[in-house]
Formats: structure tokens, C-alpha cells, sequence
């Protein structure tokens, strides 16, 4: 042996260290996905618990005053939970801190807008779909199933399609977008 490290090793230990860190950013985004979902449950479920108390909103009402405390609880907990995953995502997961932080903020706050469309729409659909089909749901000791339960399908369908957003376009590097 001449003390070369063949060609195709380079590459494999070269592919070898990329998957690790596909396979590590993926593990951090899930976590840090998983942390940002549990802020926004818990506002969004602390301004509706609140915002029903003081409007007096029963659990099985669907009216104005419910979609007005929904829209509130909503756009609440997307702000909080938005602030939360932008500074998580770029410190600990796509790495971002050598790009702008308005820059990078400004079109994650873009894709986010997008996903909170879809939040909304698959929350208050759900919902409403599984208070009609599951009327039980709607009072289990206090607590709206089918309002959690629709929280839950639509933070799936917006976890993967933030990480989409933020891996190719808000974080990835000027080598990545070409």
C-alpha cells in the first residue's frame, strides 16, 4: 500500500457523513418539531380555554363567537410556535447562522403563513367534521376531542411541509439551491 486512501473509500466515507447528517438534522428537526407543536398546543389550548370561559362558549357551540375564539387561539399559538421553531431550526437543526436573520426570518415567517393556511383549514374542517360524526368527542370530561384531534392531524401534515420549506429554501446553503 502506497498510503492513499482509495477513490471510491473517499466516497463512501464522504456519503457516509452526509447521510449522518441528513439522518441528525432530520432527528433534531422531529425533536424541536415535536417541542414547537407542544407551545403551540399548549396556547392555543390555554386562549381557547380562556377565550370560551369568558365569552361563556359551551363545548358542543360552533357559532360566530367560537370561530372568533378559534381564529384568536389560532393565530396565537402560530405566532408563538413560528418564533420558537425559527430560533431552534437555525441554531440547532439547519444550522442558518451565517445567513441574515431578516432575511431568513422573512421567508420562514412566508412558509409559515402557507402551512398556517393549511392548519387552519384541516383544524376547523376536522373538527367540525368529528363533532358531526363523533358527537362524543366534542365533551370527554371537559375537554373538545375533536378539536385536539383535529389539531393533531394538521400539525403532522404542517411539521413535513415546514421541513420541505426550511431545508430548500429558508436554510440551505448557496451550494444547494442550484
Amino acid at each position: 500500500m502506497n498510503g492513499k486512501v482509495p477513490v471510491t473509500e473517499k466516497k463512501e466515507a464522504a456519503g457516509s457523513e452526509k447521510n449522518t447528517g441528513r439522518r441528525r438534522r432530520l432527528v433534531l428537526y422531529v425533536i424541536f418539531g415535536v417541542l414547537t407543536t407542544a407551545v403551540s398546543f399548549a396556547v392555543y389550548y390555554a386562549v381557547m380555554t380562556a377565550g370560551r370561559a369568558a365569552l361563556g362558549i359551551g363545548p358542543d357551540e360552533s357559532g360566530a363567537r367560537y370561530v372568533a375564539v378559534y381564529t384568536a387561539a389560532q393565530l396565537i399559538s402560530w405566532v408563538c410556535a413560528v418564533l420558537f421553531a425559527f430560533f431552534t431550526n437555525r441554531a440547532y437543526v439547519f444550522d442558518g447562522r451565517g445567513g441574515s436573520i431578516p432575511r431568513q426570518l422573512s421567508s420562514f415567517a412566508a412558509g409559515r403563513v402557507l402551512t398556517l393556511g393549511l392548519d387552519y383549514v384541516i383544524t376547523l374542517a376536522g373538527a367540525y367534521l368529528l363533532a358531526r360524526v363523533l358527537p362524543v368527542l366534542t365533551d370527554v370530561r371537559g375537554f373538545n376531542l375533536a378539536d385536539l384531534g383535529a389539531k393533531a392531524a394538521a400539525s403532522v401534515a404542517v411539521l413535513v411541509c415546514n421541513y420541505i420549506f426550511s431545508r430548500w429554501f429558508v436554510f440551505a446553503k448557496k451550494s444547494e439551491r442550484k
